[in-house]
């Protein structure tokens, strides 16, 4: 079984446009940034990139190039076939999918997901709260999710609804007759905590991770205790987060 990464990223954001390539710590753009702590997490793995054949997403090409990753692209719509047409590109039977606007990305936590699916074989492996809520359905942007490239197969000749074309493991993860799941609990310390916003959307949102983001790289430990240190200590980070929040929902 042949195991991958595979990285969702486009620069047409509605919201903010060419966001995972703006200068974001040190010079570095989002996506260099990530796609470097993927590939120390996981020596060995095959990490691609899945973009569209937009022009505008040349650069994205060019980017993973650079960062030592190889690079797909398909149909901008469909992303359920763009990872399917990834997965195959490159042989990869398994992977976690990440999504590129997640710059806090536990890298360190994809070991914990292969190990699960290694031990259940399940179709969708997942950090989830526990009311059973899977992280991709929440605003933390902390963790990824795992799932088959046979499963996604599965997906595409059950369905053509465009919300399961769009967003690619919704349809397991919201068919559990159909597709077995297995999901980890998430560290005690964000049980319950819908008020926390690693990810980003606007513009809003980059202020507040990039000043975060320096904060917590020059902090000397790089964990999540630290990050959620970090936060509990500026209110008016708490405050811009759940603002953040509340002007996007999940």
């Amino acid at each position: 079984m042949k195991d991958g990464i595979i990285i969702q990223a486009r620069t047409g954001s509605t919201r903010l446009p060419g966001k995972i390539l703006l200068p974001f710590y040190e010079g570095a753009c989002i996506i260099d940034l990530l796609t470097a702590r993927i590939k120390h997490s996981c020596p060995g793995k095959t990490v691609v990139l899945a973009t569209t054949p937009r022009p505008g997403d040349d650069v994205l090409e060019e980017a993973a190039r650079k960062a030592g990753a190889a690079c797909f692209r398909g149909d901008e719509e469909n992303v359920l076939g763009r990872f399917i047409g990834a997965a195959e590109a490159f042989g990869i039977d398994r992977f976690i999918r990440v999504c590129s606007d997640n710059p806090f990305l536990q890298t360190d936590s994809f070991e914990a997901l292969f190990k699960a699916h290694d031990a259940s074989r399940a179709d969708y492996v997942s950090f989830a709260f526990a009311d059973g809520l899977p992280v991709i359905k929440s605003h933390l942007g902390l963790f990824a999710e795992l799932t088959t490239t046979d499963a996604l197969r599965r997906v595409a000749a059950a369905t053509r609804e465009k919300l399961a074309l769009e967003h690619v493991t919704i349809y397991l993860y919201t068919h559990p007759e159909a597709y077995k799941l297995h999901l980890l609990p998430l560290p005690a310390a964000l049980e319950g905590r819908q008020d926390l916003r690693f990810t980003l959307d606007t513009k809003d949102d980059f202020t507040l991770l990039q000043t975060l983001y320096a904060a917590y790289r020059e902090g000397g430990e790089h964990t999540l205790p630290a990050l959620l240190r970090l936060v509990e200590a500026s209110p008016e980070c708490r405050a811009a987060m759940r603002r953040n929040i509340a002007h996007n929902s999940k």
